[in-house]
């Protein structure tokens, strides 16, 4: 895929637009789901989204190539959620359902009773990482969802990896701790 995004950079710098629409629908998902994690609107992520895609086209002759495009653009799409949610000041905890389908995984082995276990799992998952900080959340979206490695997770954020990995120890303690006392206000309801 990186070769691909390669060829399509110099495409664009040569002028062809269509190439950089290509990068866009490629990438787009994963700039608004960091977006989401921190700004915690969906119209804001959307506008962030844009901010992105419009820095990274005025910027895209500045990509030197010495790590993957995707990790640039991802630290673009950081950097500009952080920006975001410093100049709000006040992030909201709404995000609507319509964004936990990239939680989804689909199994065509699933029988109707494990779909609804799963898409169960995957509600409570949602509705703990939005207790998490904004910034811890966008740590575990990258780690986890988009697949990053620790190392371009820190060159994303401009954290140390020693700092990424105790982050991710602690946020992933936190999310256990949540969903412990979820399950125990379940059996509760039950009994």
């Amino acid at each position: 895929m990186e070769d691909e995004d390669l060829q399509m950079i110099e495409a664009v710098l040569q002028g062809n637009q269509p190439a950089f629409q290509q990068l866009v629908e490629r990438y787009q998902h994963f700039v608004f789901t960091i977006a989401l994690r921190i700004v915690k609107s969906r119209e804001e992520a959307e506008e962030v989204a844009q901010d992105v895609f419009l820095k990274v086209y005025k910027t895209l002759g500045q990509f030197e190539k010495k790590s993957k495009f995707s990790t640039w653009l991802y630290t673009v799409a950081w950097r500009t959620s952080i920006d975001q949610a410093r100049r709000k000041q006040i992030l909201t905890d709404s995000i609507d359902d319509e964004e936990g389908a990239f939680w989804q995984i689909a199994t065509p082995d699933e029988t109707p009773l494990q779909a609804v276990q799963h898409s169960d799992l995957q509600q409570q998952l949602q509705q703990a990482i939005q207790q998490l900080r904004p910034d811890d959340a966008a740590l575990i979206t990258l780690y986890y969802l988009n697949e990053k490695s620790v190392k371009e997770i820190a060159d994303i954020t401009g954290l140390t990896e020693t700092n990424i990995k105790t982050k991710l120890y602690r946020t992933r303690e936190l999310l256990r701790e949540y969903l412990d006392a979820q399950l125990q206000e379940e059996i509760k309801d039950m009994l």
